[in-house]
């Protein structure tokens, strides 16, 4: 890393500073690391348990003890009780504490199960057909987004639903398993529209559509499942291109996480769990109404 000292610094040049680095400099060190997650004591009040937390891959802090977060520039307003234009002018240029650029974090990648995907079809299989209507979803509007695939795990063969990202890998679902074949990454359903809606995984999408009764394209709404919370800062990039956003993120703290790091880059978009409040999830909500317009194939 290269220690720079800057005039004149930027909004977007200050968010590129490492955040780790910069509480270093303060004094701060983390009492945990767990891969990119570094847990400090809170540099907001006097605690005993660690309950501020920095993505370092993200570069996003979010202390639990007050349920704020966001960038450098928000911890720096908050820690010196200041304006932007302070903290970047005086706070950030070198005067109180020297600005570190963060380099890329490269970090180990856990050791997993590879799946294999061996073959890709329609959906045929009347155990999976049978999960579909168990999660009240029409057969009709899965076989849209969904395939039948054979996987590999661990030397065996299975068959499940796959749910494609935009980078060629698969979400996999059964009855019995949820996993997914690599690369990993979001999927981004585009039609044109200035609106979009957002999702953790597939089956809260297509209960989105079901609770609809559209297939998508008749929504007049683009579409994005992040098939993982850890996504949050790709699908962040896509989600500024937008006019409109709406969440449909889990009610868990997995989910409060990420609609904060969202709402903080875009504090215009809507947080819609209120929608399913006291369930867990979308499809939850759904199975609970206990209705569909259901017919196989």
């Amino acid at each position: 890393m290269d220690m720079k000292e800057n005039v004149n610094i930027t909004c977007a040049q200050a968010k590129e500073i490492d955040l780790v680095s910069y509480l270093s400099k303060l004094g701060y060190e983390p009492t945990k690391i767990k891969a990119s997650q570094y847990w400090y004591l809170s540099p907001f009040r006097k605690e005993r348990t660690a309950s501020f937390k920095v993505n370092r891959i993200m570069n996003r802090w979010y202390d639990f003890g007050e349920g704020i977060g966001g960038s450098i520039i928000d911890f720096g307003i908050r820690y010196y009780h200041c304006s932007i234009s302070e903290f970047l002018n005086s706070y950030l240029e070198g005067r109180t504490v020297p600005v570190q650029v963060m380099d890329k974090v490269i970090l180990p990648i856990p050791n997993e199960p590879i799946l294999l995907v061996n073959s890709v079809r329609k959906i045929s299989t009347i155990s999976l057909i049978k999960y579909l209507a168990s999660r009240m979803i029409s057969f009709d509007i899965a076989s849209v987004y969904l395939k039948e695939v054979t996987y590999t795990n661990s030397g065996r063969q299975f068959y499940g639903f796959g749910f494609q990202n935009n980078h060629g890998g698969w979400e996999i679902r059964s009855k019995h398993f949820k996993g997914s074949a690599a690369p990993k990454f979001l999927t981004h359903l585009s039609y044109g529209s200035n609106a979009i809606q957002v999702f953790e995984g597939f089956m809260d999408f297509l209960s989105f559509l079901q609770l609809n009764g559209a297939a998508g394209k008749s929504l007049f709404s683009d579409f994005l499942i992040l098939n993982s919370t850890t996504m949050v800062a790709q699908a962040i990039s896509i989600l500024h291109t937008y006019d409109s956003v709406g969440l449909y993120l889990d009610n868990d703290p997995a989910g409060d996480r990420s609609t904060c790091l969202i709402k903080l880059e875009l504090p215009k978009v809507k947080d819609n769990r209120i929608r399913y409040e006291g369930f867990n999830d979308l499809n939850e909500y759904l199975c609970a109404q206990g209705i569909m317009a259901w017919t196989p194939p």
